[in-house]
């Protein structure tokens, strides 16, 4: 009786197995036909039982199921997961540790493809939307998926994920890993320009100074054409502590563009740093001969001139001689008047900006006992200053 019973409770317990498993290979048959409810269902019954859990197949399916509710079209589906692409791919991994036959590595080859194209589209997104942490993830994903044995017999790289894995590093001031990833895509030719700019700023921001103007000089020498990495060494040079040195490359950049008046304003704000006012203003005049319009270049015209006058007016203060106060103060008066036409040029073409309308409401408040129409002026920029500081 008791050997009846023991035989009894065995086929029992075989029959039970079979049926769960029977359900992940249901479960299985489902999502290959598109009703993932349905799989998804048969997956979380089946997968609870302890030989389903120890069973590779288990983590291969539940894999095909996440991962086909993250790439189907259809909205009611797409709501069974939260994280199905994540989910499918921890899946996989289960399934390869548990898998010591390799039996379903042939069988992953397929979905691991498409795995790697998931990944890199949701990274594309999530990189475009600004989720850079999300993005990173999945550009990581990517380069991991590579990696994997499943594609021993045919080792991929993607320098293209590559890359966007070492600027979404670099955007996220992860400059370590940047460097080592950009340094892989750099011996892989992709996007060298680029590389060799970032590899120049993530070495300075980490404290390797000597070794990030080695590389923008490097990237300078081999890409001499490419205003990118110009335009990077530009602006090492002119925002570091020898501006006087980015002349040379700004004179390259404009010879490369002549018509594009960012070098220009580059120029000007070189020459102002290097105290040469009358060349910084020549620049800003060649950059309105391209785009009278150009509120940055009009501003900054009239702010050297402003500086300059103001310098003036302090030696002026200075003079002890009534008779030659009184003959040098109208100078600088006049110089004062001089710096209306600018500003006003540039609060016209930007009226939203406040930073115009406080320099011309200083320039009247010198002007203001010159005559009816200068107190009239200083009036009114005096009201539109505390009204735009109101909002």
């Amino acid at each position: 009786m008791k050997k009846l019973s023991l035989v009894l409770i065995l086929a029992f317990t075989m029959s039970f197995v079979y049926a769960q498993k029977g359900k992940i290979n249901s479960a299985y048959s489902s999502a290959r036909s598109g009703k993932l409810n349905k799989a998804l269902e048969l997956l979380e019954k089946g997968i609870q039982h302890r030989k389903c859990i120890e069973w590779p197949k288990s983590y291969f399916v539940k894999g095909v199921v996440y991962q086909s509710i993250f790439e189907t079209p259809i909205p009611a589906f797409k709501k069974l997961s939260e994280q199905p692409l994540e989910t499918a791919y921890e899946a996989y991994k289960k399934c390869i540790e548990l898998d010591k036959k390799e039996r379903y590595s042939k069988k992953m080859i397929p979905y691991y493809k498409n795995l790697k194209i998931d990944f890199s589209n949701q990274g594309a997104k999530l990189f475009n939307e600004s989720k850079l942490e999300k993005a990173l993830k999945s550009f990581k994903n990517v380069l991991e998926i590579n990696d994997s044995k499943i594609f021993k017999k045919e080792k991929v790289i993607d320098t293209a994920i590559m890359y966007y894995t070492a600027l979404t590093s670099y955007k996220l001031a992860k400059y370590k890993e940047a460097i080592t990833l950009y340094e892989k895509v750099l011996n892989y030719g992709y996007e060298p320009a680029k590389c060799y700019a970032a590899l120049a700023d993530s070495y300075t921001k980490v404290g390797n100074k000597e070794k990030g103007i080695k590389y923008l000089h490097e990237g300078y020498e081999k890409f001499p054409n490419n205003l990118y990495m110009l335009g990077q060494l530009i602006n090492y040079y002119l925002l570091g502590g020898e501006p006087e040195k980015a002349e040379k490359y700004l004179d390259a950049a404009i010879e490369k563009e002549p018509t594009n008046i960012s070098f220009y304003r580059a120029k000007g704000t070189l020459y102002e740093k290097l105290k040469r006012i009358d060349d910084a203003v020549s620049m800003y005049d060649k950059a309105l001969e391209i785009d009278p319009k150009d509120f940055i270049s009009l501003y900054n015209k009239g702010l050297v001139k402003y500086n300059k006058v103001i310098e003036h007016h302090k030696e002026v203060n200075n003079i002890a001689d009534n008779d030659e106060y009184a003959k040098q103060i109208k100078v600088v008066l006049k110089e004062y008047e001089g710096l209306i036409e600018d500003f006003e040029r540039a609060h016209k073409v930007n009226p939203k900006e406040i930073a115009p309308v406080i320099a011309l409401k200083e320039i009247y408040t010198k002007l203001r006992s010159q005559n009816e129409e200068f107190m009239a002026k200083f009036k009114y920029y005096s009201n539109l200053k505390k009204e735009m500081e109101s909002k």
